[in-house]
């Protein structure tokens, strides 16, 4: 099979409407929804400048970036401490857990659809280090494997998350169909435009000097000298 019928079917699992897909959450949209917090073209417009694209580009867009570094290196614990930070970084527990269950579907189902790829590395080092492997890994490594450029991986990243938000709120919302997609396609601008402001040597959220988190991973297996000593250069240093 070649690379572009590979890539072709991957691009099937980024449907929106797609909901036994991997993008089937919302990112937390559905229930402020539900509860009444998101209304008005305006609610939606905040929650996506305001909540959901700083996760998104600075977290999850970042550990994308890093789980292509680590791949590069066949570096697996590598890829076990990304998710497992992106586990501690995402509140309230629906969104923790949320990702971690649709990363388990977009295996379920890349394998189904790529059975030429091999995830046992990926599946190994989640059972050896303790951790799920979320979407936003799944996802980096899927397009690893096919030869997805990064930033192409990234960008695909971003825009599902964000038609998947504007399903649930055609669905859920009683809006103007002319006013969503004006906001559809004004937040898609800006999207594009929060991305390109960022700078990927900033590793800053998931770089080994940051790692304050160690005692919320007590069980992770941290270098024995701990998180002083992983500010020395050394090859997880370059994310």
């Amino acid at each position: 099979m070649n690379r572009g019928n590979k890539l072709l079917d991957y691009v099937k699992l980024l449907d929106s409407s797609l909901q036994v897909g991997g993008f089937s959450h919302s990112f937390g949209l559905k229930s402020k929804i539900e509860r009444g917090m998101v209304c008005t073209t305006q609610d939606l417009d905040t929650f996506m400048r305001h909540e959901l694209y700083p996760n998104l580009i600075r977290i999850e867009g970042l550990a994308i970036k890093g789980t292509y570094s680590a791949a590069a290196k066949q570096d697996y614990r590598r890829i076990a401490l990304i998710d497992k930070t992106l586990h501690v970084q995402h509140s309230p527990a629906e969104q923790r857990n949320s990702p971690r269950a649709s990363g388990k579907r977009l295996i379920k189902l890349a394998k189904a659809l790529h059975p030429w790829m091999d995830f046992s590395p990926l599946e190994t080092a989640a059972e050896q280090y303790g951790t799920v492997i979320s979407l936003p890994v799944v996802h980096a490594w899927i397009n690893y494997e096919i030869g997805v450029p990064l930033l192409n991986a990234v960008s695909s990243y971003l825009h599902a998350a964000k038609n998947v938000c504007f399903l649930h709120a055609r669905q859920l919302l009683s809006l103007k169909p002319n006013e969503l997609e004006q906001l559809y396609r004004t937040l898609g601008e800006h999207l594009d435009q929060e991305w390109n402001k960022i700078d990927l040597s900033d590793t800053s959220v998931f770089h080994p000097s940051r790692f304050t988190i160690q005692p919320f991973l007590p069980n992770f297996p941290f270098p024995e000298e701990g998180t002083k000593a992983s500010r020395t250069p050394s090859k997880l240093s370059s994310y």
